[in-house]
Order: structure tokens, then sequence, then C-alpha cells
């Protein structure tokens, strides 16, 4: 199964606020980080082309700030979603103007780190509607395609073509791969 990544680019004009952020990110399998910065326009130009799921941004940076950063990417209509980070509170009502997806004090707490990304990952997850998590709930009871069509009152060639999507969307390559996949994304 292909492991479900949350790429990710860390912006921090610090570089130990960047070294700890990198070292905390190591406890998440499903982070994979495609680059760090120091420099604001160097991460933007990289985001706009990547397009990267989340950013780590800091608020206060010398040039531009991290929430012009974030007013610039919005301009960009990107579906990455920026979790800003801080040792400053007073920049929440900001941030959360700007879209973001969360706001992180410094030093970065573990635990609300964890919070974060589980969070971030039930979003991402949402992508499935309610019928393909039915049938992925049938799926992993072993129920085959007539049968799965049987209780939900469509056809079986429906209920294949909900499987193949199903299994696109999760990147899955068979039935026991995404019976791996929701259970460990608590899907089922």
């Amino acid at each position: 199964m292909n492991n479900f990544k949350i790429k990710t680019v860390v912006v921090d004009d610090e570089v130990r606020a960047l070294n700890r952020m990198q070292i905390l990110l190591k406890n998440f399998p499903e982070i994979e980080i495609l680059e760090m910065f120091y420099d604001a326009d160097q991460a933007i130009e990289f985001i706009v082309e990547n397009e990267p799921d989340l950013i780590f941004l800091d608020i206060e940076m010398p040039g531009k700030t991290g929430l012009e950063i974030a007013e610039e990417l919005n301009k960009n209509i990107l579906h990455t979603k920026i979790i800003f980070v801080s040792s400053y509170d007073h920049y929440a009502i900001k941030a959360i103007k700007n879209h973001a997806f969360d706001y992180l004090l410094k030093p970065v707490d573990i635990d609300d780190l964890k919070s974060t990304i589980e969070r971030f990952k039930a979003q991402m997850l949402s992508h499935l509607n309610r019928r393909e998590y039915k049938v992925i709930s049938l799926i992993a009871k072993g129920l085959n395609s007539k049968e799965i069509g049987e209780i939900l009152h469509i056809s079986h060639h429906t209920v294949d073509t909900y499987r193949r999507n199903i299994l696109e969307k999760t990147e899955c390559k068979n039935a026991a791969e995404l019976i791996m996949y929701a259970a460990k994304n608590n899907l089922i």
C-alpha cells in the first residue's frame, strides 16, 4: 500500500526553530518534509510550484511576515493548509482571518502537534463521501460486490465503480490494502 503521506514545508527564519520542528515531525511517519526554508520568497516560489498539503509557517520573520506569505499564497488559490507557529499569541486572530488551519505556540508541544496533525489527517480523509465510507465498512466485513449491492440496493456494477473510486482516492491496490488503510485511519 502506498503510505499515506502529508507533503509538508517548514518556513522559519530561525535555524533552531527549523531544526526543532524537523525533530518533532520525525515522530509522525505520515509527515514528509519536502523542504525547509529560511527565506520567504524562496518558500513562496516552492510552495506555489509544488503545492504541498501543509505548511508550518513562522509569523515574525524579516522581509515578509508569515501573515504576508499566507496572503500571497491565498491569492494563488492553493489547497495547501497553513499552521502558523509563533512565540506570540497576539497574532492568532490575524492568522485565523488568513485561513489558518491551526496556530501553535513556540516552543511547540508534541501533544499539541499530534492533535493538530490528527485533525489535519481527518480532514484530508474527508474527501470520501458517505456512501464510500459505507462500502468500505462492508468490504471490511468480507462482503463481495453482489452482497454489498443487495444491502445498499444498488447494482454490483455500481458497487464495483465505488470500489475503484475508493481504491483510487486512498491509493490502495486491493481490498486487503484498503482494509489496512481503513483500520489505520479509523475509517472502520
